[in-house]
This record gives C-alpha cells, sequence and structure tokens, in this order.
C-alpha cells in the first residue's frame, strides 16, 4: 500500500455528540493525500458507532479500533501510532475539535518549503461549547524556530493542528506515557533537536468548557505541570521557576473567568501574589459571584 503524505490521528472518548463533525472536517480537507486513524478509548456511549459510520462511507483510507479498555488519552495516542501510521507527516486531533478545510493544504505545503522545521503549529480559534463564543487563539504572531526557553517558561503553542516529521517522532520514541499534560513534553523534546515553525492563519478550532474536556480539570493540569517541571527543573531551574509561577496566574485567570465561585476564590487566595494579574483575577471572581447571587 502507498505511504500517505500525512497521518491524522483522531483520539476520542465520550464525543459521541462532536466525532462525526470532527472526521467530516477531516474527509472535506482540500488536500487529500492523508490516511485518518481513528482510536476511540472503549467510550460507553456511540462515539465509535457514529465515527465509523461516517468514515465507513467517505471514501478515504482509514483504520478504525474501539479499544477493550480505556488506555488513557497518552497511551492511547501512542497505541494508534505504533500499530497504524504510515504517513510522512503525522498531525494528531482530538475527538470534539475540527478543522478548516484547508488546514492540511497550509501546513503540508509550509512545512514541505522550510525543511528547517520538523514541527509547525499555527493560529486557531477557541470555541467555548456553553456560550457558543469563538475567539483568536494568538491576537499576535508567535515565534519560530529555536523556541525552548520560551517553551520551558509557558506552553506558548496553540495544541491544535500541529503537524510533525513522523520519522522525528519515532525517534523521540513518541508520546511519554507518565506524563500527564504530553504535548508540552513532547514540544519540550522537539524543540531540543530542531526549529519549530509557526503559521498565523488560522485554520483550526478548539472545543473548550464542556464536561468532557480534559484542560478543565485544573488539578489534572497542575499534576501534570509539575511532572514537567520536576523532570527538568534540575537542567533549567530558573526557567522552571517562572514557569510554576505562571501556571498559578493562568489557573487565577482561569477560575475568574470561567467558574466564578467561592471555591474558586478560595483557591485564587491561596495563590495570591502580590501583583496586577491576582489583583483583577479576585475583583473578577468577587464580580462574578456578586452577578450569580442577584440573579
Amino acid at each position: 500500500m502507498e505511504q500517505p503524505m500525512v497521518t491524522v490521528l483522531i483520539l476520542s472518548y465520550l464525543h459521541e455528540d462532536f466525532i462525526e463533525r470532527c472526521l467530516r472536517s477531516v474527509i472535506y480537507q482540500t488536500y487529500k493525500d492523508f490516511e485518518i486513524i481513528f482510536i476511540d478509548n472503549d467510550s460507553p456511549d456511540q462515539t465509535f458507532a457514529r465515527g465509523l459510520a461516517v468514515l465507513e462511507g467517505s471514501g478515504v483510507r482509514y483504520f478504525a479500533e474501539k479499544t477493550s479498555y480505556n488506555m488513557g488519552c497518552v497511551k492511547g495516542l501512542n497505541f494508534g501510532l505504533r500499530k497504524y501510521a504510515r504517513g510522512k507527516y503525522m498531525t494528531p486531533l482530538a475527538g470534539d475539535d475540527w478543522w478548516d478545510m484547508d488546514n492540511l493544504a497550509y501546513k503540508v505545503d509550509y512545512i514541505q518549503r522550510n525543511p528547517q522545521y520538523k514541527m509547525v503549529y499555527g493560529n486557531g480559534y477557541n470555541y467555548d461549547h456553553v456560550t457558543e463564543e469563538i475567539s483568536l487563539y494568538f491576537k499576535k504572531p508567535s515565534v519560530s524556530g529555536w523556541i525552548l526557553p520560551q517553551l520551558l517558561e509557558a506552553p506558548n503553542i496553540n495544541p491544535e493542528g500541529i503537524i510533525y516529521d513522523h520519522e522525528m517522532l519515532k525517534e523521540l520514541g513518541y508520546y511519554d506515557e507518565d506524563a500527564k499534560v504530553e504535548d508540552r513534553d513532547l514540544w519540550y523534546r522537539v524543540a531540543r533537536v530542531t526549529q519549530i515553525g509557526y503559521m498565523h492563519k488560522p485554520l483550526t478550532f478548539y472545543r473548550g468548557n464542556h464536561k468532557g474536556n480534559i484542560s478543565r480539570n485544573l488539578e489534572h493540569m497542575q499534576e501534570g505541570n509539575e511532572y514537567f517541571f520536576r523532570k527538568y527543573e534540575n537542567e533549567f531551574p530558573a526557567e522552571i521557576k517562572l514557569a510554576r509561577k505562571r501556571q498559578f496566574q493562568y489557573f487565577a485567570y482561569y477560575l475568574s473567568t470561567h467558574e466564578p465561585s467561592v471555591k474558586s476564590l478560595k483557591k485564587i487566595l491561596s495563590w495570591f501574589q502580590f501583583n496586577w494579574i491576582y489583583i483583577r483575577s479576585v475583583i473578577k471572581c468577587i464580580v462574578g459571584i456578586m452577578k450569580k447571587a442577584f440573579k
């Protein structure tokens, strides 16, 4: 069987309401030289059945498997890659997110014209599942090149629509299965061996603020970040110290914006440092609590 240019790896769990849109956004790409690997992590709902029905009538090359147990995100990704992936490039996609129809066309063209980059990320849209509001991930262009120092301090990369050189991923051993924030750890290891490219055109859609969204679970994120910090703090102590500080600033912003409550306020105050970011988060959280109280 001829090698496809791109492997699109789709991992899903409890995505029955989203998987059809996700898969169709790949099937109808204007760039056609790709295969789809669809791995469902033993969802107890109709995610796999609905996804498979879309694929079976699509005419695209695909491999689909529902695992016999929930492997978790990282092991599920590695399972799909090691068992099925054949593309020169690999790009992951969560089963609740989706792409612009030109995503692959732009990304493949860019990485082929810039062989110094073995990983390319880009701009995209954040979609709030509850309010249906859409916002840009990057309002200003992000960075390209040897960006390891920036990644250590803050993972300022849009995780949606990243395209990787597949041979490089094999050499790196794919994802670290002990990592809970697996993409951040992978970006760091990639940044040690190659330059990373950025495209400012928004071509992806990230669905946030729904019950199956892992990034909403701040305790999970904190635990995953702490694994990353411990793994690299002896090598880069100053950068990791700053990264820890920025982590709690982000958590304070997130809670005050999306989950204002007395519980959230107590958490923000437990992290409090005397700077404008925390002061603003405290005020915003109190205002949110009052708005809820007087509805």
